[in-house]
């Protein structure tokens, strides 16, 4: 299977590292410089700081062999989206797209796409992207996939991975992915950016898990979705599973980039002033990050 993957940064690189080892990929970077590195020296595979391997794949940039693939996944930043508006309403419609951001604001500009098939996904897996080929695995998961548009048979046409390490579920709710995603996302990215901690520290430090515990509260009571205790179960277990992981959020601040914080929590304060409600600690929260973001930046 051809198999596109739009964005070099860790997410893409891992997928095109995982894929790679099965199908034909091809990684659609912003850089040549990045596009050329791929092209002459493939993708280096670290598991969790150990090299494994390097993964033969091709690469491009803008929209040179775009519209050859089988099937794109977009993994790029949930802001950068509308960088790529035009390129991805020009690509033929008969192409599915898989969308991997965090949050859930961008499923209005999905709307607005041509496309007969568009997935989306939630990835659990911990990657930290050490230069512009390498990327390193630090958090084994599993990336879930649902169908938002469309009647893309998930069991036969998504392209997976021979490597146990990348398994691939898929679901039938898309809303239930996402926000399930959303949830874990909104407690573990903002929460090490304030306390400046590796995710497993927000279950091992007693006081942060209080934290944790109490916007999980907050965000369960607008989005009551499925049992309580396992949800938050399933969270802990993210950040026991990526313990030694910094989080993406924490990655873009110490790198002085933009964080997605916006997509992510202020997504939920939004809706939740829909339904008049006030989450006091994700308000605080949200506040903290922005002012940590300004200060960085």
């Amino acid at each position: 299977m051809r198999v596109g993957i739009i964005g070099g940064g860790s997410i893409g690189l891992l997928f095109g590292a995982y894929l790679g080892q099965s199908h034909e990929v091809t990684v659609f970077t912003r850089r040549e410089e990045q596009a050329q590195k791929i092209r002459d020296m493939g993708i280096s595979l670290f598991f969790q700081e150990a090299e494994e391997k390097v993964i033969e794949t091709d690469a491009a940039i803008g929209e040179s062999g775009i519209s050859d693939q089988d099937i794109l996944i977009i993994a790029v930043k949930q802001y950068d989206l509308s960088h790529l508006m035009s390129m991805l309403r020009s690509i033929p419609k008969e192409i599915p797209l898989c969308f991997i951001q965090n949050g859930m604001g961008h499923l209005e500009f999905l709307n607005t796409l041509p496309q007969e098939e568009i997935l989306v996904a939630a990835v659990e897996h911990g990657a930290k992207r050490l230069d512009d080929r390498t990327v390193s695995h630090n958090g084994a998961g599993q990336t879930n996939v649902s169908v938002y548009k469309g009647n893309y048979d998930m069991e036969e046409r998504f392209p997976k991975s021979s490597d146990p390490r990348f398994p691939v579920c898929f679901h039938d709710d898309y809303r239930t992915t996402l926000i399930n995603k959303l949830m874990a996302n909104a407690l573990i990215n903002p929460l090490t950016v304030i306390f400046q901690v590796k995710n497993g520290r927000l279950v091992d430090n007693p006081y942060y898990y209080e934290l944790l515990k109490l916007m999980f509260e907050e965000i369960y009571s607008i989005f009551p979705l499925g049992n309580k205790e396992e949800l938050f179960n399933s969270i802990v277990g993210i950040c026991k599973n990526t313990k030694q992981n910094t989080s993406s959020m924490l990655k873009d601040i110490q790198e002085g980039r933009k964080t997605e914080i916006d997509a992510i929590l202020g997504y939920i304060l939004k809706i939740a002033e829909k339904k008049g409600a006030k989450l006091k600690a994700v308000q605080m929260a949200y506040v903290m990050v922005k002012g940590i973001e300004q200060e960085r930046r």
